[in-house]
């Protein structure tokens, strides 16, 4: 989302070195007033392209863009009605999405391209899609920033058990959940596994376990006790945390597994300076 929001900056395309008739850009002007916009197809197909090849060269995949525009000279000042990106296997923040989609929800949307970095100048409200495989996930356990999430589980756990490595997998429309641990007082020679599976929901706006099942050789496990391991451990939740950025508020609303992928949906929020 982090380089996907920062992308969309490339409205620089409207510095064509042209010129233009002033005109009035205020909210209320732009949205309240019948505009001459006989130029506004050709500005809006420039736009598109030039957001699709600079998203190309930052991700090396290909997008879908569509842009609306109210008038030339506030497209040219960096104000735009509205903005979808859509693109299918993209890396971002180098974990690997099966598909991504973002909307603008506000019809007001003025970014100042020409402060470095560039400024919001509005509020802007975003909608998010993203869909992912179980590899998106290994790929993010593998961040040096998730062992800090297994030294917190570790230094409750001691003495009991120490993890040592944590993967997934997803069949059937469920996440497994590899938990890789040893023993920190007496260790074996080898690493054990326990592999436990969940669905998991959106509660208060974070991802919780939900429907923990637990195979019966590991005996008469409490499955909430489980459940309360994976929310600690929580994969899908980490994976997400790298994909966000400091510089917008998002809020999580659903996530689903479908085809054995996950899908997750939410609004991101951006106040203008």
């Amino acid at each position: 989302m982090k380089k996907i929001l920062l992308l969309l900056l490339t409205l620089g395309v409207m510095t064509s070195g042209m010129v233009f008739a002033q005109d009035k850009y205020s909210q209320e002007y732009l949205k309240n007033h019948k505009h001459f916009a006989i130029m506004n197809p050709i500005a809006e197909s420039m736009a598109e392209r030039v957001i699709k090849k600079s998203l190309k060269k930052d991700t090396g995949a290909d997008f879908d863009v569509k842009f609306t525009g109210y008038t030339l000279s506030s497209m040219k000042k960096g104000i735009f009605k509205y903005l979808e990106i859509t693109g299918s296997d993209v890396v971002i923040e180098e974990i690997p999405l099966d598909y991504i989609e973002l909307r603008t929800l506000s019809d007001y949307n003025y970014i100042d391209y020409t402060q470095d970095p560039p400024a919001f100048k509005s509020d802007m409200k975003f909608a998010y899609e993203l869909k992912f495989s179980e590899e998106a996930m290994n790929v993010a356990l593998k961040h040096s920033d998730y062992q800090k999430v297994l030294n917190k589980v570790n230094d409750i756990a001691y003495p009991l058990f120490q993890i040592t490595d944590v993967s997934t997998r997803i069949r059937n429309n469920r996440i497994y959940i590899l938990t890789e641990y040893n023993f920190p007082i007496a260790p074996s020679s080898k690493n054990r596994v326990f592999v436990s599976s969940s669905d998991f929901k959106v509660q208060d706006g974070q991802i919780q376990a939900a429907n923990v099942k637990v195979d019966s050789v590991y005996g008469n496990l409490s499955t909430s006790k489980v459940a309360n391991l994976i929310n600690l451990l929580n994969p899908l939740d980490f994976t997400l945390k790298l994909l966000d950025t400091k510089k917008c508020n998002a809020k999580l609303e659903n996530v689903n597994i479908v085809d054995n992928k996950v899908q997750i949906n939410g609004k991101i929020f951006v106040e203008g300076d």
